[in-house]
């Protein structure tokens, strides 16, 4: 129902009822002066009726938004119709304390609000009512249900050793790289890398040595590289780094830093310092690549020309 009359509101019998339902309910005349104020509100504002009746809300309630509730109140008392305003466009509007400490962790009521014109006798909009329902447990829940769909999202593009992003995840976001190089030309480098005998350490450690190796490896990469920078586990021991708005000289600078940066983080597994160094295969896309796996396998060749030519160092190929 949009709308209901003065008459229907003014019975003793419904005020009385009104005064005790477990929803807030303000009646404002046409000047927005209070001229019902329930036990809701009284308790949940800590202001009792007698304080707040023949008052202007906007006095008595100097919180709300005043200009966004005017413009609500005239496009109701215009239109002659109802509207709503859900927790989702604003978590309330009215400061109440959350009295769900168990079922909720937020420390404010979520309120949904309902604004409705009342009809005079002549049927002209002489009254509003707004009706505050508390809905913080079903807003909590929600907010909670979001969350946790959050983090699993997170979770499945995540490798759980390194930190990073796992292969899936991290090759789609150079497949996006590569189709907006062709909508922008900005330029984007790839860099892959490898640790230097791998094999040796888990040989010489264990798997779980080469996994502290890892774990480190992944630690110092988050560390060294920039937010945009979108860092993968490829496979193994094998790492993809993608840097946006980058050179191929920039991109050798950057790498040749990790491994500075690496020669001086001591990784210790079982009392031991295991020391590891790192190849790398550094190529810029251009025009001439005709998917994202060109781009890789282009990076792949020159990390390969890396270990060839004695390991812990970078190789730049870039095609014509």
């Amino acid at each position: 129902m949009d709308a209901i009359t003065q008459s229907e509101l003014t019975s003793t019998q419904h005020l009385e009822l009104l005064q005790f339902l477990d929803i807030g309910l303000i009646v404002l005349d046409n000047n927005f002066n209070i001229k019902l104020w329930n036990s809701f509100m009284s308790n949940h504002m800590a202001i009792e009726s007698p304080d707040a009746l023949n008052k202007p809300l906007f006095d008595v309630c100097p919180d709300i938004p005043e200009d966004y509730l005017r413009r609500k109140f005239h496009s109701v008392m215009t239109l002659q119709s109802a509207l709503t305003i859900t927790w989702q466009q604003r978590p309330h509007l009215f400061e109440m304390d959350c009295y769900r400490p168990i079922t909720s962790k937020s420390k404010k009521m979520y309120q949904n609000i309902r604004i409705m014109p009342l009809l005079n006798a002549e049927a002209v909009v002489d009254h509003i009512a707004i009706f505050i329902n508390d809905v913080t447990e079903a807003a909590s829940a929600q907010i909670s249900f979001k969350g946790n769909n959050e983090k699993l999202k997170l979770a499945s593009r995540i490798d759980p050793l390194t930190k990073i992003f796992n292969r899936g995840y991290w090759e789609s976001r150079l497949q996006s790289e590569f189709q907006r190089y062709f909508r922008t030309r900005s330029p984007s480098v790839l860099i892959m890398l490898d640790i230097d005998h791998f094999k040796k350490v888990n040989d010489t450690y264990g798997h779980q040595g080469g996994d502290t190796v890892l774990r480190a490896l992944g630690a110092l990469l988050i560390k060294q590289y920039r937010i945009t920078d979108i860092l993968g586990r490829y496979g193994g021991e094998e790492f993809g780094i993608l840097l946006l708005d980058t050179t191929t000289e920039m991109a050798l600078s950057l790498a040749e830093n990790l491994s500075k940066e690496l020669a001086s983080t001591p990784m210790i597994h079982d009392k031991q310092e295991i020391k590891i160094t790192l190849s790398f295969g550094i190529t810029q896309i251009n025009e001439s690549f005709k998917s994202h796996d060109q781009w890789i396998d282009m990076a792949d060749k020159a990390l390969y020309q890396s270990k060839q030519n004695g390991r812990n160092q970078a190789t730049i190929i870039n095609c014509d």
